[in-house]
């Protein structure tokens, strides 16, 4: 059985401050990349797009997704949905999942593919309620398809008229796993939950920090704040100069070593400069961390005259 994964990343998250909420973290990774890392786990073989950007990944888990924005951006969920079906190959189930709902199981993703692919309809969770989450739902691919077909413009239309007048298979869930988040409030009611589900697990996360998932082993670990500070003033810099973790914990360990040194150098000057160099060329011709850092510390060393 062939599956498509959409994974929804192209809002403005205007009751989140602007902010891009695929792209924040929780705990040691960004919700864009705990769902991705989700996907993978309930359906290692599938074919996976993000619609929208796909700020959060890593460099990596980018290369492993393909990407699509809605027309005209930020058109609204439909939209991206309508863009993903007509980038993507063709499958058999199709599943749309929210690019903010960091806490869905795998579990839940195989038992809707599995309830579609059973009835031959779109499968949907449905929380104690009865309600429907139209974003955390499998379809019969062709059908998916089809209905878009039928709708026409989908410009900032309701994802709900792709159900409209269509039986729908339920599938039961805990509604605390299919939640989102859409104010700062609300993110941290989420944050709370993963930091007491590690902390049952792993001890208090409190005494950790975060190096990042993409962060090499034996790299210094990044504070949280510092990250989230990162991730916050993402969304006013062109992609192009955005740091990975892995990045950052770079840097990081270059201006502890300058600090540290016999060197008169400033750390904070030797910080800036290596983001500053690293990020002067687009990414895919970029000069890598330890290059960038090299650079630095010949210029801050090179003799006056």
């Amino acid at each position: 059985m062939s599956i498509t994964v959409m994974i929804l990343s192209g809002g403005r998250s205007r009751r989140f401050g602007g902010v891009h909420k695929p792209g924040v973290r929780l705990g040691r990774q960004t919700v864009i990349s705990r769902i991705l890392g989700t996907v993978r786990q309930a359906v290692p073989e599938a074919e996976v797009w993000v619609a929208g950007t796909t700020v959060g990944l890593t460099d990596a888990e980018a290369d492993s997704v393909g990407s699509v924005r809605e027309e005209p951006e930020f058109s609204g969920p439909l939209a991206g949905i309508e863009a993903a079906a007509r980038a993507m190959g063709g499958s058999e189930v199709t599943v749309i999942l929210a690019g903010d709902m960091p806490l869905v199981r795998p579990d839940h993703l195989r038992a809707l593919i599995a309830a579609s692919r059973e009835s031959g309809l779109p499968a949907a969770g449905v929380d104690d309620r009865g309600k429907l989450q139209f974003l955390c739902a499998a379809w019969p691919t062709a059908l998916l398809r089809r209905r878009l077909a039928d709708i026409g413009q989908t410009r900032d239309r309701a994802v709900k008229l792709l159900f409209s007048g269509l039986e729908v298979a339920p599938v039961d869930v805990d509604p605390a796993e299919i939640v989102d988040f859409d104010t700062p409030e609300e993110y941290e009611r989420v944050a709370r939950r993963i930091e007491a589900a590690v902390a049952d697990t792993a001890g208090d996360p409190r005494d950790r920090t975060a190096a990042g998932a993409d962060a090499p082993s034996g790299a210094r670990a990044v504070p949280e704040q510092v990250l989230r500070m990162r991730d916050l003033s993402a969304t006013e810099l062109p992609e192009r100069v955005w740091m990975t973790d892995a990045e950052v914990a770079a840097v990081l360990e270059f201006a502890s070593h300058i600090k540290h040194s016999d060197s008169s150098l400033s750390p904070v000057l030797a910080a800036f400069l290596a983001g500053r160099l690293h990020a002067a060329v687009p990414r895919e011709g970029r000069a890598s961390v330890a290059e960038a850092l090299a650079q630095v510390e010949q210029i801050l060393t090179r003799p006056r005259g």
